[in-house]
């Protein structure tokens, strides 16, 4: 699972997790705090209190929001840094001409919806 996490997050929004070599502390803390979210998520399905534990903010749904809150603020930050990104001018025309043709292609699909 940390190969194709590595994989995705490098192909889709050029940031490298490095979970398998462990240099990028933290991406390795998003992924351990993912992995933990899911499986916590996972286990409401058998758990009948996880309301009351909610309720409380203990035990399991504590950790959850714990995790949550680390795997919202590294995509928060990915965002920002894809978006500071964006905003710079380009040097490279491919790249220009394919974001431009994108954004064309989401304000036409936009208009449709319309």
């Amino acid at each position: 699972m940390e190969a194709t996490a590595d994989s995705i997050f490098k192909v889709a929004f050029g940031v490298d997790l490095d979970n398998l070599s462990g240099s990028n502390e933290e991406g390795v803390r998003f992924s351990r705090a993912f992995d933990d979210a899911n499986e916590l998520t996972y286990n409401k399905l058998v758990d009948i209190t996880w309301k009351i534990k909610r309720y409380f903010n203990i035990g399991s749904e504590a950790e959850l929001k714990k995790n949550l809150k680390v795997v919202d603020e590294f995509v928060y930050k990915v965002i920002r840094t894809k978006s500071e990104q964006m905003s710079k001018p380009k040097d490279n025309y491919l790249v220009s001409y394919l974001y431009s043709v994108s954004q064309t292609r989401i304000e036409v699909y936009c208009f449709q919806m319309l």
